[in-house]
């Protein structure tokens, strides 16, 4: 078996900074922790959090002291002023390219713009990016819901969930212009996504079959496997290297490996392993093939 791991896969710059800013508020604060929500879509990082003393809630008003951790995501401003009111402390993980959603559509509602916002409605990214513009958000997903969207001669912007299909954003933004010829456009996806994206599109064509590590949480995750499944119709998400099934690979020989931006290494070294114990199970000696980028991945925000 010939195992193929793309040239970018896994945790990207934002999602590290988070856990590294968890860490260090588990070891420093004084008193209990919490973060609202998830810090990263991931369960073995969630549950690595827990361990270290820092659980999960889903309410401010769940905290009555201590420390509140504000995940990647991002949250409203009110969100932040109702811990502050609560005299807790809080920690703000949110990923730098969200903040620059934030101050794009806060920009676009200080000048009266309607703004529609590609995304998931129950996304903790997307109820963030709201709460800074909430009388001009205007949410949706799906190609059905545009003629849904308010008509208006006034200006018009389209912001992203960082996290969104390329391919997909291109085929609403093609739609969206014939509607709306006055449009603004925010290509809002991060560049770690595009990149993990690209990467699996390039050898996802070429492979028998593809696994994409990552939870299924992870809206990410779940976009990467997407995207490798239209080149590669057996393309399976797994959460661990022991949702790997033997089965999956009978009479297969390529297997490409990609991770979402939120996966840590050890999980997608796991899933190599794995295959490699299966390749050798069936009486063949597995080769890996690394296409790691040399280049180092950095938050660049304009």
């Amino acid at each position: 078996m010939e195992i193929f791991l793309t040239e970018y896969a896994g945790v990207c710059v934002g999602v590290k900074r988070a856990i590294k800013m968890a860490h260090k508020t588990a070891e420093e604060a004084h008193g209990p922790i919490f973060v609202l929500h998830e810090i990263v879509h991931n369960t073995h990082v969630v549950n690595d959090l827990a361990n270290r003393g820092v659980h999960s809630v889903d309410d401010v008003a769940e905290v009555s002291e201590g420390t509140l951790i504000i995940s990647a995501h991002g949250v409203a401003p009110s969100v932040i002023a109702d811990a502050k009111s609560r005299q807790l402390d809080v920690v703000d993980t949110t990923c730098p390219l969200v903040s620059k959603i934030h101050r794009i559509v806060k920009a676009l509602a200080d000048k009266n713009y309607t703004i529609l916002l590609l995304g998931e409605k129950s996304h903790d990214e997307v109820m963030g990016v709201q709460g800074h513009a909430k009388d001009h958000i205007h949410i949706f997903h799906r190609k059905e819901e545009i003629p849904g969207l308010p008509m208006t001669d006034g200006p018009v912007a389209l912001v992203s969930q960082t996290t969104q299909s390329i391919k997909y954003f291109d085929e609403i933004l093609a739609l969206l212009v014939e509607r709306y010829p006055q449009l603004e456009v925010h290509n809002t996806i991060c560049d770690a996504t595009e990149k993990r994206q690209t990467s699996a599109l390039a050898i996802a064509g070429n492979m028998d079959v593809m696994i994409t590590v990552g939870s299924m949480s992870s809206a990410n995750s779940r976009r990467l496997q997407e995207v490798a499944g239209g080149l590669c119709p057996a393309s399976y998400l797994v959460d661990k290297a022991t949702d790997v099934q033997a089965e999956w690979f009978t009479g297969q020989e390529r297997v490409g490996v990609t991770a979402g931006a939120s996966t840590p290494d050890y999980l997608i070294e796991g899933v190599i392993d794995r295959l490699m114990e299966i390749s050798r199970e069936r009486g063949m000696e597995p080769t890996v093939v690394r296409s790691e980028s040399s280049e180092e991945e950095f938050i660049e925000v304009h």
